[in-house]
């Protein structure tokens, strides 16, 4: 026996989309768990997925997105192929993907998308950046980000990034409105690492944020550095063989 949940946000089409597909799910014999659950649908747009993953990746459920929204650039499936989702899950594909990882003051931070240091109350702050121990850079400017493959298609091109096909295990590191001029110099430039690398951020004297998908946390001072690697944390996704990686690139992007 199969239990699952259902995550939405979007208007009427969306919630009479939600219950079709728990009728055609409930008539194979999945059982509707908010608590216990094997699987968990999104329906919704990217941001739905994000919130989703967010969540309840801790519960290790298969996720499944299906787009309502504008861009489902995360999204498997769109919302004409709920019959697909149903028929799939009787021999489901699955593809898993490493979370990003973020450690500070011994907490953790878990993103699909990127994580990010930035300033906080329209101040900048100064930071070093260290990769595997290794000093890069000292940056003042609004902060930094780094993000996963799938995360490059985010924010991190918003900013300047790579974009990177989201098949390859990597970190990107982004700088966010670095200060050029004779007394701070930055290398300017997205800078792509292997998966194994481990980026930290240092000496930062001002207030700070740590902001990963989407959720965001404020921080007074620095005390000890803030470290950022791909994890062995993993989720684990409803594939759509169909799917076309270059496509969907093309649509999201040229229209």
């Amino acid at each position: 026996m199969k239990f699952f949940k259902t995550v939405i946000i979007g208007d009427s089409k969306t919630k009479e989309l939600e219950k079709e597909l728990i009728h055609l799910l409930e008539k194979e014999g999945y059982i509707q768990n908010n608590e216990n659950f094997d699987f968990i649908i999104s329906i919704g747009g990217d941001g739905t997925f994000l919130r989703t993953v967010q969540d309840y990746y801790e519960k290790d459920p298969l996720f499944i997105s299906i787009n309502m929204g504008n861009l489902g650039y995360l999204c498997e499936f769109e919302g004409n192929e709920i019959d697909k989702v149903v028929k799939l899950l009787k021999n489901p594909l699955i593809k898993e993907i490493s979370l990003l990882e973020g450690n500070y003051e011994n907490e953790n931070f878990y993103a699909l998308n990127e994580i990010r240091v930035e300033a906080t109350h329209g101040s900048s702050i100064k930071f070093d950046v260290k990769i595997n121990d290794t000093f890069l850079e000292t940056i003042k400017g609004d902060g930094c980000l780094v993000s996963t493959s799938i995360g490059s298609s985010g924010l991190a091109r918003s900013l300047g990034g790579s974009l990177v096909d989201n098949e390859i295990e990597m970190l990107e590191f982004v700088e966010k409105a670095p200060i050029e001029n004779k007394t701070y110099q930055s290398i300017r430039s997205p800078f792509v690492l292997n998966k194994e690398k481990v980026i930290s951020i240092c000496n930062i004297k001002d207030k700070f944020a740590i902001a990963y998908d989407c959720k965001y946390k404020e921080f007074e001072k620095m005390n000890g550095d803030i470290t950022i690697k791909l994890s062995n944390k993993k989720i684990r996704i409803l594939k759509n063989a169909e799917s076309n990686y270059i496509l969907k690139t093309r649509r999201a992007f040229l229209g």
